[in-house]
């Protein structure tokens, strides 16, 4: 794993080396809130975002092989991710909603001057039965278009890109976007085939997101040591896949002052992965916000209905349905890392011939 923080002695060295391996030019003391402007020199980005633009789905387990698929929307708006990404260190931002540009084409239309702005799009791509996630940057509405086109007919799996993951990742090279494969490891599909499918696609990326803020620390470590089996020399991401107000806690570090020179950065693999893994305790909070915000907050008339009937219960009968709530979103943070858990053990068993023993994991990792 490639580390972002400047470190003395030993660690120092080893962080120089990865560095230098990745093309990228020695780094000082890494810039933090309050700390003043960034040195844009050294571009840092948080390549994975989300926006109120963009329509999430999350699988929840609730026992006995029965799952609940519940709707949501992201918390910010397209300007609110762009300002708090930058007061955060960010000297660059973009937006990486699930296969939309429009909270791109917001802030653009609203935005007066998003000097520090790249244009993003996680777009969900599928081979061999598994869905992928691929972050593509520096897009245009053309691009955009020609990437989904087909994807709503009875034969889009020979009609559109998103269905043929080598042609998509060649349109992307033609036209000279960068992209990298998002969370490698979690990938939508069935165990060893899914594994099976990761392994014929991981050739086509030069980069792919090492550190993910919202995926259990043995998920994003494995992912590296698997990416580093299967495709020696690649560029690291780093994203915080917040659909909260997390934005800028994980990036994605390369060169590059203008939007430009940071998309030549990535289209050459110069990238390192730095900032914080997943937690139960963010999970959790995330989970409680986009609840109220979601299931209440944009509630409309629902909202005013249900105020009224929420006043007029019984005192026990608020305490017992506030405390079920909240018991209910947090055994779904505590299910969520237990899953991803049990998924890097299984890929690990899977690839045992490959990787060797796995490596020593600190105490109290998250």
């Amino acid at each position: 794993m490639q580390y972002m923080w400047a470190k003395s002695g030993a660690a120092g060295d080893r962080e120089r080396v990865a560095r230098a391996g990745a093309g990228l030019t020695p780094l000082g003391p890494s810039p933090r809130i309050g700390s003043g402007e960034p040195d844009l020199s050294h571009a840092r980005l948080d390549l994975h975002t989300h926006t109120r633009f963009s329509e999430d789905r999350e699988r929840f387990t609730v026992g006995g092989g029965v799952t609940l698929t519940v709707p949501f929307h992201p918390l910010l708006s397209p300007l609110e991710l762009y300002d708090q990404a930058l007061a955060r260190g960010m000297t660059h931002v973009t937006i990486t909603d699930h296969d939309t540009l429009a909270g791109c084409l917001d802030l653009l239309a609203r935005h007066p001057n998003p000097d520090r702005f790249i244009t993003g799009e996680e777009v969900s791509c599928f081979h061999r039965g598994a869905c992928f996630h691929v972050g593509v940057y520096g897009l245009s509405e053309a691009d955009h278009a020609a990437i989904h086109e087909g994807a709503d007919s009875v034969d889009r799996e020979r009609r559109c890109l998103r269905w043929n993951v080598a042609e998509l990742t060649a349109f992307l090279r033609a036209r000279g976007l960068a992209f990298d494969l998002k969370h490698p490891l979690w990938v939508h599909g069935e165990g060893s085939t899914a594994l099976a499918a990761l392994r014929e696609v991981v050739p086509l990326f030069d980069l792919f997101e090492a550190r993910n803020a919202t995926r259990h620390r043995w998920l994003n470590d494995l992912g590296v040591e698997v990416i580093d089996r299967w495709r020696p020399g690649a560029g690291y991401t780093g994203g915080s896949d917040s659909h909260s107000a997390n934005q800028g806690i994980t990036w994605t570090e390369t060169e590059g002052t203008t939007s430009e020179e940071v998309l030549a950065s990535l289209r050459a693999g110069r990238a390192t992965a730095g900032g914080e893994h997943g937690t139960h305790a963010r999970l959790e909070d995330d989970f409680r916000r986009m609840f109220r915000a979601n299931a209440i907050d944009r509630a409309g008339t629902f909202k005013a209905l249900a105020d009224d009937y929420w006043h007029n219960m019984p005192l026990v009968s608020q305490d017992l349905l506030a405390l079920s709530v909240s018991a209910s979103l947090a055994y779904a943070a505590v299910n969520e890392y237990a899953r991803q858990r049990r998924l890097a053990r299984e890929v690990r068993a899977a690839l045992a011939d490959e990787l060797g023993a796995p490596a020593e994991v600190a105490d109290g990792a998250a």
